[in-house]
């Protein structure tokens, strides 16, 4: 009885040490959990797709903030000093708190941010590029410049991020859909929004009034919108500012070709292009509302935004630049 009592507790030690030793092996195999890095040369192209980030240059300087814009009976937001500035900007804040803010709206200090910071749209930005991202926005250099407080007269609406995508797709139309809807936010200007501020997405990149001005509808539409242009006009446009009858686009989307869509690559832009030749075609001629909105008239001071822009322009070139010399030298 003594023996086979032995037998058994010598045969369940046994059973222990086999599954304490399987749990170890299982342990050590498991990879690493390793933090996600940004690449502020990569990122410089990203923020170039993201049009500059054009919202948050102001006459205060590059990435300093102080945008208004006035929301009408929901209040009244400005836009942060995003710049590397520790007491007025973002200088204190990681990589990982950027990037959080940027897909959720959500900053460091619990704060949830209206959204006309379009953190809706970055929900969907890829790991690295949102990562990417943050690691340029950390380079600008610090601007001191205290932005106003808002004054949200509205509940902000709950959002819950999607999960992201690790990477970004790379060619073709998915990778025109993911710039246009997840990156670039053309559906910031281009779609019309309800009474509540939500886009109205029948009619997507319908064309909209925004900031004192009316975008154009750009669904393939013939008679309303660019349906009779060709994939490579439209690149040409996002490349030049010029429309296929030889006329140029001023205003914001000046701005936002100058500051962003002329840095991309030929293939982004023909993915772009590609893309928006997919959508649904929306008639729809976009008609201003009986009273636009004031944003203080940042954005409207030409010359010298467009001097900030071509400055972040000459920032994003000096950084392709080093870095492909520097992938040259490591080939």
């Amino acid at each position: 009885m003594q023996r086979r009592i032995v037998a058994v507790a010598l045969f369940a030690a046994a059973l222990l040490m086999m599954a304490i030793a399987a749990l170890n092996a299982t342990v050590q195999a498991a990879p690493p959990v390793q933090e996600l890095k940004g690449d502020a040369q990569r990122g410089a192209y990203v923020f170039a797709a993201a049009a500059g980030c054009g919202c948050h240059i102001t006459a205060a300087g590059f990435l300093a903030g102080g945008q208004k814009f006035d929301l009408g009976p929901a209040g009244v937001v400005y836009s942060r000093n995003i710049t590397s500035d520790p007491e007025t900007g973002i200088g204190n804040w990681t990589e990982a708190e950027i990037v959080t803010t940027i897909r959720t709206g959500k900053t460091p200090d619990g704060e949830t941010l209206f959204p006309v910071m379009p953190y809706m749209t970055y929900s969907g930005m890829a790991d690295q590029d949102a990562y990417d991202l943050a690691a340029f926005i950390k380079t600008a250099p610090p601007i001191k410049n205290e932005t106003p407080k808002d004054d949200i007269k509205v509940p902000i609406p709950p959002f819950s991020p999607p999960k992201a995508p690790a990477t970004a797709p790379t060619e073709g139309v998915t990778r025109g859909e993911y710039l246009v809807k997840n990156v670039s936010d053309c559906s910031g200007c281009h779609t019309p929004t309800d009474a509540q501020g939500a886009p109205d997405m029948t009619k997507f990149l319908a064309g909209a009034p925004i900031e004192g001005e009316l975008s154009a509808n750009i669904t393939p539409d013939k008679e309303t919108g660019i349906g009779n242009w060709t994939e490579e006009q439209i690149a040409n446009l996002l490349k030049t500012g010029q429309r296929p009858d030889g006329s140029a686009v001023s205003g914001l989307m000046a701005l936002v070709v100058q500051g962003g869509f002329s840095k991309l690559t030929d293939a982004d832009r023909a993915a772009i292009a590609a893309y928006l030749k997919t959508i649904p075609a929306v008639n729809n001629v976009p008609k201003a509302p009986a009273a636009l909105p004031s944003t203080g008239g940042n954005l409207y001071n030409l010359p010298l935004t467009l001097a900030l822009v071509s400055l972040g322009g000459v920032l994003l070139i000096v950084g392709v630049f080093v870095w492909r010399s520097s992938a040259r030298r490591k080939m």
